[in-house]
């Protein structure tokens, strides 16, 4: 092969590649949209006011009961519970009543968050458990799950 063949051939699979993650971000972000408004309808159906609306977020982990997979998705804080629904893959809930403690880390599980700039928002419950959430206003979400 030539050199500049080589550089066509270079060029070609930067761009198919680039189409290609332009083709999921814009999925993603329509998954989440859907995701979003889905929460809104159901907070409307159930009767229950928000606490912190709607917004995307990424589940990072837990110790036990929600796993380890992490996913993009949705998250908001109700009056009853916080909900979190990954774009593909399962929804938590856990209800207010079994929230211990709220905190702002740097890092979970050893991971630090430096990638995204947010914060991670650590979620401890009854039976121990620490549920991690990377936002980019984990200071808000801790303040309003400890209220």
């Amino acid at each position: 092969m030539k050199n500049a063949e080589v550089v066509v051939l270079i060029a070609v699979i930067l761009l198919i590649q680039a189409v290609l993650w332009l083709l999921i971000a814009r999925w993603v972000k329509g998954k989440t949209q859907r995701l979003m408004q889905n929460m809104y309808e159901r907070c409307r159906r159930e009767n229950t006011g928000f606490i912190i609306e709607p917004q995307s977020g990424l589940y990072r982990g837990s110790n036990a009961q929600f796993g380890n997979v992490k996913g993009n998705g949705a998250i908001c804080l109700t009056e009853h519970a916080l909900l979190f629904e990954k774009i593909m893959g399962q929804r938590i809930e856990i209800s207010r009543t079994e929230l211990v403690d709220a905190t702002v880390e740097d890092r979970f599980k050893g991971n630090p968050s430096i990638a995204t700039g947010g914060k991670y928002l650590v979620i401890k419950t009854r039976d121990g458990n620490r549920i991690g959430f990377l936002l980019s206003n984990a200071e808000l979400w801790a303040e309003r799950l400890k209220s």
